[in-house]
């Protein structure tokens, strides 16, 4: 029996690069669930995250597909973003595509796991295509052949048929004026082929797996740039624009983001700054991996030295139990050049920036440097170990050449709160780095990550955990209040970890009363950011107040004072 073939994947490959929107994948999955289009609330159904990630699973996880980005998504020119998706991509990013355009997608008014299609959604759809599902009419055939691309069949209208099967276009009333069910001829006109495609010949046609530059789908040019640059991948190949896919839940970084990309394209090294909480740290991680590079996460300590960020001597034990001998042992930086991968620096701040980078200073500026150290060979002898930017002009026997990526950076990270209190960092240091914030969100958006948390953590917690989210949004989400306003503001990395924490209480112990969880809650995870703040204890009382009882309110300000430092 007949398949289709290379050809055929590579032209509606381009179609859906060209002609599809990322939004398209929700509407495809909801018609394939029968998710009925209706203004009613009760004719919406169960439909989330785990229905997207079943029809990504059965037509978008090509065999041979990585581990940890097992989806891939062919929808929309791409933006410089891997077209591999993680586990997570049906509900960080599906989700919000959904709830971005009620127009189209209907949420159940109470029930927020229920939805159902707008009744008119394909006149709607017709008028918007652009920002929901791309060209109109939807050439059917081109996402036949993708989707059915493993099923025999004598020709594409087989294939044509079957996906309007899959997809219960019978179902929905003005569907057809969206799409179309004509082969156009380009497809048409390629013969079918003799065998179901390979899983070398699929992933040839495909975006290379992040970090894998020597699979099936590298050439032997790639193999050549991994063997000199690592995983291959330059940030100046990316486009002008990027499209924000979620970050790992973070939310409301899309201007950080934007700002980071073009600051690591233009050859920048990058810190970002903001309230503890934001998730900077993360945001830092997810631009490494949405680019294919890999990334190695440190803590800075004030303890750092020039040893624990280029290296220095340190004795090496003998595999065959001789005597130890000294060798250089990389630091932080210099480790993440030799294993190709960006560094990611936590509070950054924390070190003593100018004992700490040393040489590193002409380094970060892009020039090669010739460190004061000697690099051990097998032969016994030692030579100059120098960091090397581009290629190498001269032959030098005396040098160990280790070669910088070209697409290496340091990410640092810096919490607002700290600036004052931690070291200074110098303007040497300060000109070597585009320095981006990331703001907390607005409020709104705020107030959505720590609902979304709680129904993820609920536990059937009940009326105690609603009471706690509301107490929550008030004190963290609205800038106008709460700690905001006495100028304490805090993300949601916070009131998401006091949320797990408060279910896990009321976990081990229903009776738990709400006062004595808002107290745990609060001296394990506020008061520790109120450090040294004794100069505006008193205002931070005023804002804790609504939230101890009487019964805990003299322990709860002696708790305070440990960490301002208060003393009355």
């Amino acid at each position: 029996m007949p398949f289709v073939c290379k050809e055929h994947l590579e032209v509606s490959l381009r179609y859906c690069r060209e002609h599809c929107h990322p939004t398209l994948m929700s509407l495809l999955a909801m018609m394939r669930e029968g998710v009925p289009a209706s203004e009613s609330d009760a004719d919406a159904i169960e439909f989330g995250s785990p229905n997207e990630r079943a029809f990504m699973k059965d037509f978008f996880s090509p065999l041979g597909a990585p581990a940890g980005s097992p989806y891939y998504a062919p929808f929309g020119p791409g933006r410089g973003m891997s077209r591999w998706r993680d586990k997570q991509y049906a509900g960080r990013s599906l989700q919000r595509q959904r709830k971005e355009r009620p127009h189209i997608f209907r949420q159940h008014s109470d029930e927020n796991r229920r939805w159902s299609l707008q009744p008119e959604f394909p006149s709607v759809l017709g008028a918007d295509s652009a920002n929901t599902v791309g060209s109109v009419p939807i050439v059917l055939a081109y996402l036949a052949v993708w989707v059915h691309r493993d099923d025999e069949a004598e020709g594409i209208g087989e294939l044509v048929e079957r996906l309007c099967a899959t997809l219960n276009l019978d179902r929905y009333d003005g569907v057809t004026n969206l799409m179309t069910i004509e082969v156009p001829r380009e497809l048409a006109e390629i013969p079918m082929g003799s065998h179901r495609i390979e899983m070398t010949e699929l992933l040839s046609l495909l975006e290379p797996i992040p970090g894998d530059s020597n699979g099936p789908n590298a050439s032997s040019g790639s193999k050549k740039q991994a063997e000199t640059s690592g995983a291959g991948a330059v940030w100046s190949r990316h486009g002008d624009t990027i499209e924000y896919d979620g970050m790992a839940g973070l939310k409301g970084v899309e201007e950080a983001a934007a700002r980071a990309y073009a600051a690591l394209r233009s050859g920048m090294h990058v810190i970002f700054t903001g309230p503890p909480g934001t998730g900077k740290t993360t945001l830092a991680q997810e631009i490494c991996r949405a680019a294919g590079v890999k990334a190695w996460t440190v803590p800075a300590t004030d303890q750092w030295t020039t040893f624990e960020t280029i290296g220095g001597y340190f004795p090496i034990p003998s595999e065959t139990g001789a005597q130890e001998k000294l060798d250089f042992l990389p630091g932080a930086v210099v480790d993440s050049i030799i294993s190709k991968r960006c560094l990611v620096i936590d509070e950054i701040n924390r070190a003593d920036i100018d004992k700490a980078f040393g040489e590193l200073f002409t380094l970060l500026t892009g020039h090669s440097v010739t460190l004061p150290y000697r690099k051990r060979t097998g032969n016994g002898t030692f030579r100059r170990i120098r960091l090397q930017v581009g290629p190498v002009s001269d032959e030098d026997p005396d040098l160990h050449i280790v070669q910088v990526p070209e697409w290496w950076r340091i990410i640092g990270s810096m919490n607002d709160a700290d600036k004052a209190s931690l070291k200074r960092l110098s303007m040497a240091f300060v000109r070597r780095f585009a320095f981006v914030p990331v703001p907390l969100p607005e409020k709104a958006i705020y107030e959505g990550v720590i609902r979304e948390e709680a129904e993820r953590s609920s536990m059937g917690t009940g009326a105690k955990l609603d009471e706690y989210v509301n107490g929550l949004v008030s004190l963290f989400a609205d800038q106008s209040g709460g700690l905001g306003e006495i100028g304490l503001p805090l993300g949601p990395g916070l009131p998401s970890a006091m949320i797990r924490h408060a279910v896990s209480e009321w976990g081990m112990d229903a009776v738990r009363s709400l006062p004595e969880v808002w107290r745990s809650t609060i001296e394990a995870y506020v008061l520790p950011q109120m450090q040294g703040r004794a100069d505006i204890h008193t205002l931070i009382l005023t804002t804790m107040e609504p939230y101890i009882d009487a019964e805990h309110y003299e322990g709860f300000e002696r708790q305070l004072a440990i960490w301002t430092g208060f003393v009355p």
